[in-house]
């Protein structure tokens, strides 16, 4: 192929390779503004914030009286929970490539017919198709997220299979995402741009649920980038709950991702839109509302800025990050996604040091030589295992299971971090031809 097509192209390959892919913003060090951010293009018709609708969805945040709060799916509406593992993969490997592939494709085509367009009214068309495309990316993503939700709590998919379909979904978000924040450079380059940042920002919010640190340590487990992982899944009809725990011996993370799009009304007016623009303030403290421990105990609070431009908040999406005691510092540990006409978190992420975590008190057995201490947390959070000689006191190196399947083998210290099922549950720890065992337990309702 020859002549401007072929420069266009080379010209996409260039932007390709040196681009990195989006990422979040890291902390700006400073709370949010307390003035609003100015709205562009028109202004909205009301001065006050309105109050949500009345049957608006209120999605659970509880808990935190001595940590923080967490987004929850309400226990009447949970249709499914259990644990998937995430090891090498040949297949779910395989399934992101494609995935990758189908993003980098988009992302290139997108830049080829930008960079092709001569003449301003064929950029205008360009942008145009990109942006509708792009929707229609967005929501047959939507439904292939759906439709896995819907086949997991039917019992027709296992949890494995389901984590391996949130894993590709993730993928193939985050190459939407890039193609759409590289859709908006464009669109900020013209003089009298065709599409609005808003219509690309509520694009960008649709994916905010399809992504996330779980799944994206899925993807690497499946490609063997990373250690295997035990998944903590629980779902409702449309709401998904994923955690577990990662990292080094000595440097545990507990991680969890909880998404409730029925706490959204993307149509709905957006109560922290006034005539001067967007109030984050009024967001950052909505969220404080919810999460007062939190916020009683945090680091620099950022407010709106999670995604970068075209910022969410133009959708009636307010993100607001921060650290806390309890946290890892250093990659917000807490991440919050509030829908303006709700009022109400629908996306949350946590990361938390499991040196840092409070636990109920603990329960203890021994048994044949052996001692075993558990010491839990809630349904489907992080909780330990720590197996000790009853003679010498000495950690143990023992093989643990939970209601009799094998969740690994505790460290050096004798000490094994996994995730609490929402049942009662038992925990066995063998070493030597020897077993102790402790329960049934049940998940506390104190942390």
């Amino acid at each position: 192929m020859d002549g401007p097509r072929t420069a266009a192209l080379a010209v996409a390959l260039a932007l390709l390779l040196g681009l990195s892919p989006v990422a979040a913003l890291p902390h700006t060090g400073t709370s949010a503004a307390a003035r609003p951010v100015e709205a562009p293009g028109s202004s909205p018709s009301a001065d006050a914030p309105a109050s949500p609708a009345a049957d608006a969805p209120i999605a659970p945040v509880t808990g935190g009286r001595n940590t923080t709060a967490y987004l929850a799916i309400s226990p009447v509406d949970v249709e499914r929970s259990g644990f998937g593992p995430a090891s090498i993969d040949a297949g779910g490997a395989a399934s992101l490539d494609r995935a990758e592939l189908e993003g980098r494709h988009s992302y290139l085509s997108l830049v080829e017919s930008f960079t092709t367009a001569e003449t301003t009214t064929e950029r205008e068309v360009a942008v145009e198709l990109a942006l509708a495309r792009l929707d229609g990316r967005v929501t047959a993503l939507e439904r292939r997220e759906a439709a896995a939700q819907t086949a997991f709590n039917g019992g027709d998919m296992t949890a494995r299979t389901y984590l391996r379909e949130l894993a590709a979904v993730d993928t193939r978000a985050d190459g939407l995402s890039r193609s759409l924040t590289q859709l908006y450079e464009f669109v900020d380059s013209m003089r009298e741009p065709p599409v609005s940042p808003t219509r690309i920002a509520e694009q960008k919010a649709r994916l905010v649920g399809l992504r996330g640190p779980v799944r994206d340590r899925v993807a690497d487990a499946m490609r063997g980038e990373a250690e295997p992982v035990r998944v903590f899944v629980e779902t409702s009809d449309t709401a998904v709950v994923l955690s577990t725990v990662t990292g080094s011996e000595f440097n545990r993370q507990y991680v969890r991702e909880a998404y409730l799009p029925a706490a959204r009304d993307p149509g709905g007016t957006d109560q922290f839109r006034t005539a001067r623009g967007y109030d984050l303030e009024a967001a950052r403290q909505r969220a404080s509302e919810l999460y007062p421990w939190t916020f009683e105990n945090a680091g620099p609070t950022s407010t709106g800025l999670r995604t970068g431009e075209p910022y969410l908040y133009r959708a009636g999406v307010y993100s607001v990050t921060l650290d806390h005691p309890h946290g890892t510092a250093g990659q917000g540990d807490l991440v919050t996604y509030l829908d303006g006409a709700t009022g109400e978190v629908f996306r949350e992420v946590q990361f938390k040091d499991l040196s840092e975590v409070p636990t109920a008190e603990p329960r203890a057995n021994s048994s044949e030589g052996l001692s075993i201490e558990v010491n839990r947390t809630r349904a489907g959070g992080p909780v330990s295992v720590l197996v000790r000689s009853n003679d010498t006191g000495d950690p143990v190196a023992a093989t643990v299971s939970i209601d009799g399947e094998v969740v690994g083998p505790t460290g050096q210290d004798g000490r094994l971090w996994t995730v609490a099922p929402r049942e009662a549950f038992t925990v066995t720890a063998r070493a030597g031809g020897r077993n102790v065992t402790v329960g049934p337990l049940l998940p506390s309702t104190e942390i």
